[in-house]
């Protein structure tokens, strides 16, 4: 799951290529704006001796604040010159800027010396391509959810609402979480027996985001506790990162929780997943098969407390979908 040094590579050969393809960018549009606008070269030529000429001034005996302040003010006039040159030729104010896919890191990967967002997003992305999930992705997501596969005379006890009436709710809750959710984040705790489309569902909500350049990372319950395994126990390189990205991600999915081994270990984890991710402000999706009552009596009142306390649910109801699926073929 986690990436390869082969993979590593490759990803920092396509940033180094992002970079040079920016720069390659930029000299070609240098040499057009020059071409339209001579002045426009000798302006820069300026720039450069006011950034010379400032350094000049302090060996000369004036003070750092003083020469800095001239330069600041020469260069915001030189500034100021050359944005009109730029706009009168008809170009965008903007033109010589790097054309960056992620501004935020330009393009380098690292921010400070942490990996970016993007460099996150991107490692996800090579995961998923190697799990086969983006495939997944493609056939599943909200253009693909059919409320039709939901029986309108399917109820369960006590409940005055069938079962796609009840799907129509849950489909409308799941795309407000998407289009709130960078303003909102949010955590969502999916119920329903087995083939409700409950990991349809958290699937239409990652495919969504994902879209958006949001980082969103999905793990089975029983793939999560192997990771923290390999880490704890094994001290596994290899899963280092993937483990940093549990905690790091803008959207953790856990599927399935309660199909793991249960132990002390496990129960000890997800407390400690679960407890990061929200100090940190991260959103995370849990679907189960379990019911509220099931969840509080298999795992610790701290786990339960924090999820029932922090946790939006959305219950599916109906018949096993994948089963009525085959049945019609």
């Amino acid at each position: 799951m986690a990436l390869s040094n082969e993979q590593y590579d490759a990803l920092m050969r396509e940033y180094n290529h992002k970079q040079s393809r920016n720069n390659q960018i930029v000299s070609y549009r240098t040499k057009e704006l020059y071409s339209a606008v001579p002045a426009l070269s000798e302006l820069d030529d300026e720039v450069s001796k006011v950034s010379v000429s400032s350094i000049t001034a302090i060996f000369e005996g004036k003070s750092i604040s003083e020469a800095s302040a001239d330069s600041k003010r020469k260069l915001s006039q030189l500034k100021e010159r050359r944005m009109q040159l730029i706009k009168s030729a008809g170009f965008p104010v903007d033109y010589l800027e790097p054309p960056y896919d992620c501004p935020d890191c330009k393009d380098t990967g690292y921010i400070n010396g942490k990996r970016c967002h993007c460099f996150k997003q991107a490692a996800i992305n090579i995961v998923y391509k190697q799990s086969n999930i983006s495939n997944i992705l493609a056939k599943e997501n909200f253009n693909a959810f059919d409320l039709n596969v939901y029986d309108e005379d399917y109820y369960e006890d006590n409940s005055d609402i069938d079962a796609r009436s009840n799907a129509k709710i849950a489909l409308e809750r799941a795309k407000n979480f998407v289009q709130n959710f960078r303003e909102k984040g949010g955590n969502l705790l999916l119920l329903g027996q087995t083939g409700c489309g409950k990991t349809f569902l958290s699937n239409c909500i990652a495919k969504a985001l994902l879209d958006e350049g949001i980082s969103v990372i999905y793990f089975t319950a029983s793939e999560l506790f192997r990771v923290f395994e390999e880490q704890t126990f094994k001290k596994n390189a290899n899963v280092a990162d993937l483990h940093d990205q549990i905690f790091d991600c803008d959207l953790l999915i856990i599927d399935d929780l309660g199909t793991e081994f249960q132990n002390s270990f496990t129960t000890a984890r997800l407390f400690q997943c679960l407890n990061e991710r929200l100090l940190r402000s991260k959103s995370t999706i849990i679907s189960t098969n379990f019911s509220l009552e099931d969840l509080r009596d298999t795992y610790s009142e701290r786990i339960t407390s924090r999820v029932f306390s922090n946790y939006e649910t959305i219950k599916l109801i109906g018949n096993d979908i994948r089963i009525k699926k085959v049945i019609s073929k």
